[in-house]
């Protein structure tokens, strides 16, 4: 008897003895994953580069919600055809405003465009006349004008928060180019805001005359606004108003454009739309009842390409 309690005892001392060693043991070591080297740190899977901004910029094609001012590099080439379709005066004459601009940065946006005292391009009256002295195309002088003036300038945007933008506008007008050089300098701001789908957008611009100013060569007041409507990722429908005329006797020779217009992104970069308008809506007393309203109509198609 004596044996066997000591060989059970001895058993049960060796099971104990185990089960303490297999208790402070270090855990067996887990297999390498697979083109992992052993005792390397696990792979992690690379983020995504976030997009430089000037690509961001480039790549608003919604147009009632993109930016004043071009992105760093875009090249942007607007060509548009104006019609006029004024009582008794139709396709007399036919103007081509054309419109460049380039983004020297994402703030920074330099142009060079043919529109009339910084009226919307469907107003007419600015860039490329076709058809000759009989059919409107004139200068102040009586002769006849196929290119008549051209405007520089730039847009440097200095604000961009909670959807509301703010930049400041500059450039040099000049009004006619021949048979005398009238010439002006246009400052203003740039004020729009964005609560998609809808845009609001406004350019209140004073053009100040710097010679010739004994001739009528004066200052010019032009606030043209923009309503426009983002009604799908490819389609905007805008509306074109504002107040234009010069300071002198403001209140007898003022103009209110009302336009309606459609913008279609045809792909990336490329742009075709219509407008119709009716540049002086609303006008002061001295202009003739037969240029207002619905007698001066003009109707513009244009395309737009932007390289990036």
């Amino acid at each position: 008897m004596r044996k066997v309690s000591l060989i059970v005892g001895l058993g049960v001392l060796a099971l104990t003895v185990s089960a303490r060693a297999q208790e402070g043991a270090p855990p067996a070591a887990e297999a390498p994953v697979a083109g992992e080297a052993a005792g390397a740190p696990p792979a992690v899977a690379p983020e995504a580069a976030p997009a430089p901004a000037s690509v961001v910029a480039a790549n608003d094609d919604e147009y009632a919600l993109r930016p004043l001012t071009l992105g760093a590099g875009v090249f942007q080439v607007t060509v548009p055809v104006v019609l006029n379709l004024s009582k008794s005066a139709v396709l007399k004459p036919v103007w081509i405003p054309l419109d460049l601009r380039y983004g020297v940065s994402d703030q920074l946006e330099v142009f060079v465009s043919h529109n009339d005292h910084a009226t919307p391009l469907a107003f007419g009256g600015g860039g490329v006349c076709l058809g000759g002295k009989d059919r409107g195309c004139f200068k102040s002088n009586g002769d006849s004008a196929f290119y008549n003036n051209l405007n520089v300038g730039a847009q440097f945007s200095f604000l961009k928060n909670a959807g509301v933008e703010l930049s400041g506008i500059g450039a040099l007008e000049i009004r006619e180019i021949s048979p005398d050089v009238l010439a002006a300098i246009n400052v203003g701001v740039g004020i729009k805001y964005v609560a998609a789908p809808i845009s609001i957008k406004a350019e209140p611009q004073i053009g100040i005359g710097v010679n010739k100013r004994d001739v009528g060569n004066k200052e010019i007041i032009s606030v043209p606004v923009q309503f426009a409507y983002q009604a799908s990722p490819v389609l905007a429908i805008y509306l074109d108003t504002g107040i234009f005329g010069a300071t002198d006797q403001f209140s007898k020779h003022y103009v209110v454009p009302a336009g309606i217009g459609a913008n279609f992104l045809v792909q990336h970069g490329l742009d075709v739309g219509a407008e119709f308008m009716l540049p002086q809506a609303i006008a002061g007393s001295d202009l003739p009842s037969d240029d207002k309203g619905a007698n001066i109509r003009t109707l513009m198609i244009y395309a737009a390409w932007r390289n990036l």
